[in-house]
């Protein structure tokens, strides 16, 4: 028996939409220079598609009470031909607002950023890194010194650079 994929269009007059996009910007310089923008679907840690930007602004509410807020880091494509990832959260997240580093966090790491599988990442002494975020869905990610493990398990490589990111709704 053969299977027929279900298109976009199917019962619902192409309407079909897994939930707010949103657009990053990249604007990086030191060991590696990286400047461009890519989308990606909003993200929301509990595994639902979310409705709309004020959701996403909103962060994801967990089990334990605690809610966190999740930079996109799944991209749709290539960022000015290069292979990206992002891997942020905002701990203990109040709703849009300012958040220092002490509040920044990543699933089993730490935040980074990885480009053409090179990591780069916060560090205890060294990085200063701050996240903004909107009622709108958008915000920035600011940051210096993000650093690869160097020789000795010290920080190597770095980058300084912020990510922006705006939301549109379906």
């Amino acid at each position: 028996m053969e299977e027929t994929p279900i298109t976009a269009d199917a019962d619902n007059g192409g309407d079909f939409s897994l939930g707010p996009k949103v657009t990053l910007t990249f604007d990086l310089d030191g060991a590696t220079a990286l400047s461009g923008r890519q989308t990606a679907l909003a993200p929301s840690l509990n595994g639902k598609f979310l409705d709309s930007c004020d959701e996403y602004s909103r962060g994801t509410r967990q089990d334990d009470g605690k809610t966190l807020y999740a930079i996109a880091g799944l991209l749709d494509g290539d960022v000015s031909g290069r292979k990206v990832t992002v891997e942020l959260w905002v701990d203990d997240y109040a709703g849009p607002g300012s958040y220092p580093k002490d509040q920044l966090v990543a699933p089993g790491s730490r935040p980074s950023i990885a480009i053409d599988n090179k990591i780069y990442g916060t560090w205890p002494d060294s990085t200063s890194s701050s996240v903004t975020t909107d009622n709108k869905g958008g915000g920035t990610w600011t940051f210096k010194k993000l650093a690869t493990t160097g020789e000795g398990g010290l920080p190597g490589d770095a980058v300084t650079g912020s990510i922006k990111w705006t939301c549109k709704n379906p």
